[in-house]
């Protein structure tokens, strides 16, 4: 009877160990330097993520708009050395009254691909009061003019005008030489030429280069190929955007898997200060190379398929 009652204790005890952080679900914790501002004052904002230390964490995402309470001042900033990764955000209210904090959101991939989103602990709020007086009326200040200005001085548009105009018609002939003869003279390579070329550079730089200095290369290319080959403005979006297009747009698995891998990889190492090993680096150019060859044959169809779908309206 004895031995049993030691087993079942020694179950409990086993039961009521607390998880370790790697074993934790991911999660968000969100604090503020101050809980009352006024309006446009600058707000710190701290966001430390918890558990999943043996995740791969993305970018930290806000959720504001130009309409919105919240007015992003500075974008969040990585803390160096923070592991599991934390972040510094800048934020300016712009109503009064009690403000809930924008949503913050943040997916992480486990080693089997799995993706998930951050769960958020809680989302504080700020009082925002006014800058005027309390239980007081303040006129507003009458407009002034600056000393010394009393309006646009139109007289002397016409003698500078004839004065800069020769060398306004001399720069804009200048300006379409170099043109012509650059369009003339060198060829633009196609967008998948071009990722190919700069992926076989930065190939060439693993091992002499510093990894973050790769992965912003590996990073920029990739985007710039799939914004001239897309059409949409992928330089300037972030990975979690880029994401978003190529679900919504339709683009084929591989493309978003081989992305995915790419981008995780190099957001990791210039944002997360994650080390990376040559083969690492090699393994991302080599899936940054397969996301563009895998897009050249998803549009090439489409173009194909669209050309004739026009022969056959034609005939």
């Amino acid at each position: 009877m004895r031995g049993r009652d030691l087993l079942v204790l020694s179950a409990l005890a086993f039961a009521t160990v607390p998880p370790t952080e790697a074993q934790e679900s991911p999660k968000l914790e969100i604090s503020v330097r101050t809980d009352v501002v006024t309006v446009g004052d600058v707000v710190q904002v701290s966001v430390q993520a918890r558990g999943g230390r043996d995740l791969n964490w993305g970018e930290l995402e806000v959720a504001v708009t130009d309409q919105g309470p919240w007015a992003l001042v500075q974008q969040p900033r990585s803390v160096a050395a923070s592991r599991p990764p934390a972040w510094d955000v800048l934020l300016a209210p712009m109503k009064l009254g009690e403000l809930e904090l924008p949503e913050f959101q943040v997916t992480v991939r486990s080693a089997d691909g799995a993706v998930a989103r951050a769960e958020v602990i809680s989302l504080p709020s700020v009082q925002v009061e006014t800058v005027l007086p309390p239980d007081q009326e303040t006129a507003p200040s009458p407009m002034r003019q600056p000393v010394g200005v009393h309006g646009f001085p139109w007289e002397w548009v016409a003698p500078a005008a004839i004065v800069l105009l020769p060398f306004m018609m001399v720069g804009v002939w200048m300006m379409q030489r170099a043109r012509s003869k650059h369009q003339t003279g060198v060829m633009a390579l196609a967008p998948l030429e071009e990722l190919e070329l700069r992926m076989a550079k930065l190939t060439n730089r693993v091992g002499k280069d510093p990894g973050e200095f790769v992965c912003d290369q590996l990073a920029a290319g990739l985007r710039c190929y799939l914004e001239r080959r897309s059409g949409e403005p992928v330089g300037e979006m972030t990975t979690f955007e880029m994401r978003v297009l190529a679900r919504s747009a339709g683009w084929p698995e591989p493309v978003q898997r081989g992305m995915a891998v790419a981008m995780d990889a190099a957001d990791g190492v210039r944002f997360g200060k994650r080390a990376v090993s040559d083969s690492g680096l090699r393994s991302a150019i080599d899936s940054a190379l397969a996301t563009g060859r895998g897009f050249e044959a998803h549009v090439q169809s489409l173009e194909q398929e669209s050309s004739d779908n026009s022969q056959a309206v034609v005939a």
